[in-house]
């Protein structure tokens, strides 16, 4: 079954909220007797995050609430949207980060909402 894919058009982060892309997750890390810390990849640590808020018109938010509700079971799924890698923008595999705590929603005006959001990034 093919991934949804990210349903607004317009899609353009906010550069000035982009943080930079976490290329991996942390290794693990085991402290040792002897005070050396032995550090270790996980499997799958080809994954990163990326934080960015999208500037969004009232009604691209409508259509952008229904399909994290409906389509991704409340931000659980996994999805495909574009992110910007440095040079330009990739396709990629998604996954929103605790969705009911770091996707926020700031309505700035009645026709304008900024959307906060972190990504988990497959395969960066």
């Amino acid at each position: 079954m093919p991934l949804p894919s990210w349903p607004i058009a317009s899609y353009m982060p906010d550069p000035d909220s982009f943080r930079p892309l976490q290329r991996m997750l942390d290794p693990l890390a085991t402290d040792m007797e002897g005070g050396n810390t032995r550090q270790r990849p996980r499997p799958g640590d080809n994954v990163g995050t990326v934080t960015q808020t999208i500037w969004m018109p009232m009604a691209e938010h409508d259509v952008f609430v229904a399909w994290v509700k409906g389509t991704l079971g409340n931000g659980t799924g996994r999805f495909t949207a574009n992110i910007w890698l440095g040079s330009s923008y990739v396709t990629k595999v998604c996954q929103f980060i605790k969705p009911g705590s770091q996707l926020l929603y700031g309505y700035l005006s009645p026709d304008k909402v900024a959307v906060t959001m972190t990504l988990r990034v497959y395969d960066v």
